[in-house]
């Protein structure tokens, strides 16, 4: 008897439970989507890549620029990946580091020597305003990486939707814990929490969605071929998955809200009817008030 009690209460609590399995779920996968790109072990995680196209006819001007020095050499192989937190330079040669990645802040990599030295001289203008016949233009492929970082790929958005996410895992396992007082609020405030969660993180993977297929878009357009970039669909569906959770688990607590009122409905409705049958059919007391 035990068991089945034990059984029925497992059964009735296993929407709630899997809430709180995609709740952990999303958690992690917005977790490392923030950490993304931040340090050497998470640069798998990226929103966008760039690098230098080998097909450009420019290619060969850029690898004879970056060949001039030997602080430059070979740099020209590079691959810089942009995300949240952070921009990291992979295929780094062996003549300049050690380690074939690193990893920096994205506010603060313009004070790296890299900054300096992938700022590629490519095109020669005549210049108007001074005695010089030409003058250097200068194509910064690390330039571009933080400005989409710091400029465009927001991470508070993500920052926020992480820490309400881990709000919600917290209240729904309150929830589900017997016999804890306030959950009638706590299950309010969790109507109201679902779909707001889903709403942010919504926005955040659309923006993040248009700022990843804008950049592919726009840079080898803009940069005349010379470099390439490309969106990670690693980060897309973390991205979307996460979102997809969040919807599920909006439909779950509002199921189970509905479901409740449904099961109190009926509670109600047998109340009334046994009240109802009390008054109409005399108990026993009553009818032997009437015998002689």
């Amino acid at each position: 008897m035990l068991s089945l009690t034990v059984l029925f209460y497992c059964v009735k609590k296993m929407p709630r439970v899997i809430v709180g399995i995609l709740n952990v779920i999303t958690i992690f996968l917005l977790v490392f989507l923030l950490l993304g790109t931040y340090n050497t072990s998470h640069t798998s995680t990226y929103l966008t890549r760039f690098k230098f196209n080998p097909e450009s006819p420019l290619f060969n001007v850029i690898t004879s620029s970056l060949e001039s020095s030997n602080s430059t050499r070979n740099l020209q192989n590079v691959e810089i990946t942009s995300g949240y937190l952070g921009v990291c330079i992979q295929n780094l040669p062996k003549s300049y580091s050690t380690e074939s990645s690193v990893c920096f802040n994205r506010k603060k990599i313009s004070t790296v020597d890299l900054y300096d030295q992938l700022a590629v001289k490519v095109f020669n203008f005549k210049s108007t305003n001074s005695t010089d016949n030409s003058q250097s233009s200068a194509l910064n492929i690390l330039d571009l990486a933080q400005t989409l970082s710091v400029n465009t790929n927001h991470p508070y958005l993500l920052m926020a939707t992480i820490i309400m996410s881990i709000a919600m895992f917290g209240l729904t396992l309150y929830a589900t814990i017997p016999k804890l007082p306030a959950k009638f609020y706590i299950n309010r405030f969790l109507l109201l929490l679902s779909p707001l969660l889903a709403l942010i993180w919504g926005l955040g993977s659309m923006w993040a969605h248009v700022a990843m297929h804008s950049a592919t878009e726009l840079i080898p357009r803009a940069s005349m071929g010379i470099i390439n970039a490309n969106s990670s669909p690693k980060a897309s569906s973390m991205a979307w998955c996460s979102f997809a959770f969040m919807c599920i688990n909006c439909l779950i607590i509002w199921a189970i809200y509905f479901r409740d009122r449904a099961s109190l409905s009926r509670k109600v409705d047998d109340v009334n009817s046994r009240s109802t049958c009390s008054h109409k059919y005399p108990s026993d007391n009553s009818l032997s008030s009437y015998s002689v």
